[in-house]
């Protein structure tokens, strides 16, 4: 039930806050629309790359696999070596980016009016400024991130071209790629330099051991051959004649091969030796003189100038030829220079030697062994990372290009827009909450007895109608009690009765004979509040029961009773207070309201003076012990609290008091202040009841929605 009267409440306020609430989701839907209609849209593509952490090190081919934790790290720093700033300018270069209307640095748009007005000459930034600007706005524009806890990197770059987006994000991924591959071959020609500065230090130990055991066995020849082998001394032979010949091939080698790349083939020709070189070189000589003598624009020096290339490119063919051969005889004198030099190595070795010579011979063997081992071993590693540089592959591959997108990214307007009417909606409700309970008043039961704390009487509804006009042009509300006495307001104007002889009841009684009517005052926070409408209608509802009913105006600075009666106003009640009229009576002071006998007090406007004096004399006291004695019920219909302190000095004389708040109107706070007042100034033990006005008439709220029991 309290769920089914809350969700009563919420749709109430909202039927009354409807145009706050759709004001505020029309106009804040429109300018977000027309906000986001104007932005200019962006583009995202996205790039997906795999890092493959399983890849051992080319460096280290035989490391054990990583783990998980190390894993991860491996892919959070490719994450950030796709951000930095290397790739980036990578990028930014080879996209031309620098001179990008997008990307590009542009002139702001304050140095251009200076430049336009002759204040400011804008100078073209500097080259590194200008990349470094381009940077920050390409920066500005990727998104770089990990997929979750997988190995893929996700590759996104926003742009207001969808081309450009998807261009620029494959140049990211293929840079990225690009310089890891360069990064891997830099390290492996790192490593190679190094090896290579190992495999020169080798080859020259090599060529050291070599010389020593020459040297060694050139300077003991003479005894080798007497206390050695008879082979020692022809071996010794044979190997120098070697060496010799190895050199003189070398020799030809270094001049034919100068010869060929200065394509001197004269002297080409004379180095050969060779009848077939000679031959082709005759041959060149005699069509030379033939084309000398011949004219240079004939068909017959075109073809000698024809025969002349082909004999040069074969006198050049015959040289490479022979070059090839002292090559390839180079190397077998080596080769034979090497086996021989083992063989007389070994025979000095198997000679009958004094110790010393042998151990100093094997000795320097063993270091030309040891040189050559620790060479050839240098060399299959210099020569595997020759391959490996040539066949090194990246780590990182792309698995899903980038391709143009169909639909912005920016502004998302199917989001945007629906999020916005829902954040206005969600606005315009919180906004009407906070006038109606806050700001704009009371409008339920709980808010009175939990804000004012004070018990409530009734709600009485708001009357559309107008109400019947009086022959001499008076009219009131309150005409309703009299003309429908089975209506709404009728019955809740009865409820204010019944809560105020039920507080009465509670604090004195049944009363008897002689005890004296009861004064009832009626007031509110502030004018305008329907005040004066629930007195005389309440103070009517008492005459029509029988009751010996007197109101009396006591707003002395507004009067309105008299037009509600269609009456002129008497000066009669202010000269009595004023103590002016010593003759006046209350008989005399008084009129009647024919339709409910009702005795009515009215008031007129004062003078020059101040009202609040004219309750704090002692005339009032008299005129209420007057009153009591005659009457009874005294109603008072007093002025608003807040703007003047009237009624305060009213409260003294008052055993209860109806305290009218005008439904969704009346401020909390006012009322708040008002009620407090009130307290103050009435006796103590004085009951205050709170009656809420003019409420709207719906069938959604309270004992209204029974409107079957009601006449209207």
């Amino acid at each position: 039930m309290e769920s089914e009267i809350d969700l009563r409440s919420l749709l109430g306020m909202v039927r009354r806050q409807i145009w706050l609430i759709l004001s505020l989701v029309i106009s804040l839907t429109a300018i977000t629309a027309i906000i986001t209609y104007s932005l200019e849209p962006r583009y995202s593509a996205s790039a997906l790359v795999f890092v493959d952490t399983s890849t051992q090190s080319i460096l280290e081919p035989d490391a054990a696999m990583q783990n998980g934790s190390t894993d991860n790290a491996r892919v959070e720093s490719e994450v950030a070596i796709l951000r930095s700033n290397g790739v980036l300018v990578d990028v930014v270069n080879s996209q031309n980016l620098v001179a990008d209307d997008e990307f590009g640095v542009k002139v702001g748009l304050l140095d251009r009016l200076l430049q336009m007005i002759r204040l400011k000459k804008v100078e073209p930034p500097d080259p590194s400024e200008a990349v470094a600007g381009v940077l920050n706005n390409f920066r500005e524009a990727i998104a770089v991130s990990r997929d979750g806890p997988t190995y893929l990197i996700s590759v996104t770059v926003t742009s207001k071209n969808r081309e450009k987006a998807a261009r620029l994000a494959n140049a990211l991924t293929e840079t990225y790629i690009r310089r890891q591959v360069d990064s891997k071959v830099a390290a492996t020609v790192a490593s190679r330099d190094t090896l290579q500065k190992q495999v020169d230090n080798a080859r020259s130990t090599i060529a050291a051991s070599a010389r020593n055991v020459d040297d060694f066995i050139l300077s003991n020849i003479n005894d080798l051959r007497e206390q050695g082998s008879s082979s020692v001394g022809t071996l010794y032979d044979q190997l120098t004649r070697i060496q010799q010949e190895r050199r003189e091939g070398l020799s030809q080698v270094e001049t034919i091969d100068e010869t060929l790349k200065r394509n001197d083939l004269a002297a080409l020709v004379q180095n050969l030796e060779s009848q077939a070189a000679q031959e082709l070189a005759r041959q060149r000589e005699t069509l030379a003189a033939e084309l000398s003598s011949a004219s240079p624009d004939t068909t017959a020096a075109f073809d000698l100038r024809e025969e002349l290339q082909r004999l040069d490119a074969a006198i050049a063919e015959e040289g490479r030829r022979a070059l090839s051969s002292l090559r390839s005889d180079v190397r077998n004198f080596e080769q034979q220079e090497s086996s021989v030099s083992t063989e007389l190595i070994n025979a000095v070795l198997a000679s009958d030697l004094p110790d010393e010579t042998l151990s100093a011979i094997y000795g320097l063997r063993q270091t030309a062994e040891g040189a050559r081992r620790e060479f050839d071993d240098l060399s299959a590693r210099l020569q595997r990372l020759d391959t490996l540089a040539a066949l090194q592959m990246a780590d990182s591959r792309v698995v899903s290009e980038a391709l143009a997108p169909r639909n912005p990214s920016y502004p998302k307007k199917q989001l945007i827009l629906p999020l916005a009417a829902i954040m206005a909606l969600a606005l315009g409700v919180g906004l009407a909450f906070v006038r109606e309970h806050f700001v704009g008043g009371f409008t339920n039961e709980d808010q009175v007895s939990t804000v004012l704390r004070l018990p409530l009487a009734s709600i009485t509804p708001r009357e559309t109608d107008e109400p019947a006009r009086k022959e001499d042009g008076g009219q009131s509300l309150s005409d309703i009690v009299i003309r429908s006495p089975l209506s709404m307001f009728a019955e809740s104007v009865r409820r204010i009765r019944v809560a105020i002889d039920r507080h009465l009841y509670k604090t004195h009684g049944i009363p008897g004979e002689g005890s004296g009517g009861t004064v009832i005052m009626v007031s509110s926070a502030l004018p305008n509040e329907g005040k004066s409408t629930i007195a005389l209608s309440l103070a009517r509802t008492y005459a029509l029961s029988g009751k010996r009913t007197l109101i009396i105006d006591c707003d002395l600075r507004k009067p309105s009773l008299h037009r509600h009666l269609g009456l002129e106003p008497s000066t009669g009640f202010v000269e009595f207070l004023r103590g002016s009229d010593t003759a006046a009576t209350l008989p005399k002071l008084t009129v009647t309201d024919v339709p409910t006998g009702l005795t009515v007090l009215l008031a007129g406007r004062r003078g020059n003076f101040a009202t609040d004096e004219l309750f704090m004399g002692s005339e009032m006291a008299k005129m209420i012990a007057v009153a009591r004695r005659n009457f009874d019920y005294v109603v008072l219909d007093t002025p608003p609290v807040e703007p003047v302190v009237d009624g305060l000095y009213l409260a003294r004389y008052a055993d209860v008091i109806a305290f009218v708040v005008k439904w969704a109107v009346t401020p909390q706070t006012s009322a708040k202040r008002a009620v407090a007042a009130l307290q103050e100034s009435a006796p103590d033990g004085t009951p205050i009841i709170a009656v809420l006005n003019q409420q709207e008439r719906a069938k959604l709220f309270g004992y209204y929605s029974y409107s079957d029991y009601y006449v209207e």
